[in-house]
């Protein structure tokens, strides 16, 4: 990142550090895209800074596509990998809602088309028995109330964006071309 004169000072705990914002618009500035918008996106999830704040910063005639990555960025995304994932998606065409509480399941990591429904699992949050449980017990309640959940491990995530995007589109493809969609005869 680059040095500004007119960057204010502030401290936490005793240290000097800029102000979020400042560092925030300046991560936007210099930053190649997805790295800038895991850090805004970050920053905004956790309120350490505000939209508003990073675009009042945002002004001059060269901030146009810092101003453009702002506008992409997403106070609902709680990760880098959501982050990377929202963006790879997008750029495929697909439509992508971040960080959705659907009635009945809670919130969703993301919701791609209104339907389908990927939760990115890190092996930190999802390891203990309780949460494999819990997360199971979300997937029966999306499948309940015509959702289908896919979950892509952090290893997932980190494969190349065509390969991303190949798991998604194939899950969504195998799901409305399915000749197996049926319901038996209950009762």
């Amino acid at each position: 990142m680059h040095r500004r004169d007119e960057a204010t000072p502030c401290t936490v705990d005793g240290f000097p550090l800029h102000a979020p914002a400042e560092v925030a618009a300046a991560c936007l500035r210099c930053l190649d895209e997805l790295d800038a918008l895991c850090v805004v996106d970050a920053m905004l999830n956790r309120g350490h800074a505000r939209r508003e704040e990073i675009a009042d910063l945002l002004t001059g005639r060269y901030d146009a596509s810092a101003r453009a990555r702002l506008a992409r960025a997403d106070e609902r995304a709680r990760s880098p990998l959501e982050t990377r994932l929202r963006l790879v998606l997008r750029s495929a065409g697909l439509g992508v809602r971040t960080g959705v509480a659907l009635e009945g399941v809670g919130e969703v990591d993301l919701l791609v088309e209104e339907w389908l429904i990927v939760e990115t699992d890190g092996w930190e949050f999802h390891r203990s028995r309780e949460q494999f449980i819990k997360d199971r017990h979300r997937d029966q309640s999306a499948l309940a109330r015509g959702f289908i959940p896919v979950r892509l491990t952090s290893e997932d995530l980190r494969l190349p964006d065509d390969e991303l995007v190949s798991i998604v589109v194939g899950a969504m493809t195998g799901v409305a071309h399915s000749s197996r969609m049926h319901l038996p005869g209950i009762g």
